[in-house]
């Protein structure tokens, strides 16, 4: 087996959603020419090369969570090379929008990332497959400087950020709505490494953090103003999609991901102080924050649970309404069989 650890630069900068959604239709509509090229040197191995992207950065560049244990014991790969897949590609993005353009562009098979940016894209046109929810219920963490507001009420005329096109955006977006405040509080778009920094110069008034950096920042002492799991229809969850040109071309892939997904479950639930280990180890975070920041009770057996799919039609459903997809259309007709 061969792993490359290649990684994808990020769009930066402070963009609005909508245009976010307007670069993915033309990403999914066209590609320029050196894609191109690179998909189709690409596809001369595909039948033995497996591409995944991976939302996150990691110590040995490989997912994290269920799948990241299955991978890091070998367990996927002897599963897979059955059906003659035996090199390996990992590319970690810092967000779920830069790993849809991947996809569009015909850079990657697999993608493991937040069910907002996989919806939208979904939504706008990308030839995607619902495999699994990697896990469900991921929650957001809303923190403040330490001497900032203590309210969602006194964010009103400020501006506060988060990682736009994110399941933590789908949250901010909800919860001010909630409160009245959509069209009082300012969103800009930050990367979570950027912002630590951003509240110790109280340059923002807030960040919406994801489930990983959230109970690390919170862990530091800033203030934690509200959080996804005290409103449950905002609470996100981690998907993964396959694409469905390489679906139609390993019909056998299906069930040995999510046979192999199933056994490091069972098997993570019998060591979970390993578990909690490997995760500490590939994200860099204590122990306690990677425990604070994914509860085995996320993590379901079930490929696709009634719990998770809920969740799901929730996304979608605020998503079609705000316009941030550009059409509905049927859950079950995304779920690959």
């Amino acid at each position: 087996m061969s792993v490359s650890p290649k990684r994808k630069p990020f769009l930066r900068g402070v963009v609005g959603f909508l245009i976010l959604v307007v670069l993915l239709t033309i990403a999914v509509g066209c590609t320029n020419n050196a894609s191109s090229t690179n998909s189709k040197e690409s596809n001369k191995s595909q039948s033995t090369t497996l591409r995944i992207g991976f939302v996150g950065s990691t110590k040995d560049n490989i997912p994290s969570g269920v799948d990241g244990w299955g991978i890091q014991h070998q367990s996927l790969q002897e599963k897979l090379q059955k059906i003659g897949i035996e090199n390996y590609e990992f590319h970690a993005f810092p967000n779920g929008p830069p790993l849809n353009e991947a996809i569009a562009a015909g850079e990657l098979d697999i993608g493991i990332l937040g069910d907002t940016p996989a919806i939208v894209g979904k939504s706008n046109g990308l030839n995607t497959r619902l495999i699994n929810q990697a896990a469900i219920n991921s929650n957001v963490w809303l923190i403040t400087p330490k001497n900032g507001v203590k309210t969602l009420e006194e964010l009103k005329g400020k501006t506060v950020a988060t990682q736009l096109g994110s399941y933590m955006y789908r949250y901010l977006t909800g919860v001010l709505k909630e409160k009245g405040l959509e069209k009082d509080v300012k969103i800009v778009s930050m990367l979570s490494s950027d912002a630590e920094a951003a509240l110790k110069r109280n340059d923002i008034a807030a960040y919406a953090f994801p489930t990983n950096s959230g109970p690390l920042i919170k862990s530091k002492g800033y203030p934690v103003i509200d959080e996804a799991k005290d409103h449950p229809e905002l609470l996100g969850s981690t998907v993964t999609v396959i694409t469905e040109d390489y679906l139609a071309k390993n019909p056998d892939f299906l069930s040995i991901w999510n046979e192999v997904r199933k056994q490091s479950l069972a098997d993570l639930l019998k060591k979970p102080e390993d578990f909690y280990q490997f995760q500490s180890e590939q994200i860099g975070y204590p122990v306690d924050v990677m425990k604070d920041s994914l509860p085995l009770s996320n993590l379901k057996a079930e490929a696709l649970s009634e719990e998770g799919i809920n969740l799901l039609e929730g996304t979608k459903k605020f998503l079609v309404e705000g316009k941030f997809a550009k059409k509905d259309f049927d859950l079950n007709d995304w779920i690959a069989k």
